[in-house]
């Protein structure tokens, strides 16, 4: 008997945690119309914040290279260049291409 009503009131009580969860989240949820009209206060919250970001950039430019097509970008350019002048900066490839070894020069597995 006392299994039983200990059982329901372990029932009962997750009942209620249920209920105030769900009222809970209705009420942060309540608006339906759009982002503008339901939280305009974290609308401007977040225009200020990226407004502070593009303020605090160092650089207020994009160089040239960065435009190019088929370049690496290299951090070591200075001066608004963003690629070394050697061209070094990419790694080299990991499996470059190899044809094996010519009859001329008389490789052990040619034999």
């Amino acid at each position: 008997m006392t299994t039983r009503i200990s059982k329901s009131c372990f029932l009962l009580f997750l009942l209620l945690v249920q209920d105030l969860c769900l009222v809970r989240a209705s009420s942060k949820h309540s608006c339906n119309g759009s982002i503008a009209e339901c939280g305009g206060e974290e609308e401007t919250l977040m225009e200020s914040e990226i407004s502070r970001r593009f303020l605090a950039q160092q650089k207020k430019y994009i160089s040239i290279g960065a435009l190019k097509k088929d370049h690496p970008a290299c951090d070591g350019g200075g001066g608004g260049q963003p690629y070394t002048k050697s061209g070094s900066c990419a790694p080299p490839p990991a499996n470059p291409y190899n044809r094996g070894c010519s009859k001329i020069y008389r490789c052990r597995s040619d034999d």
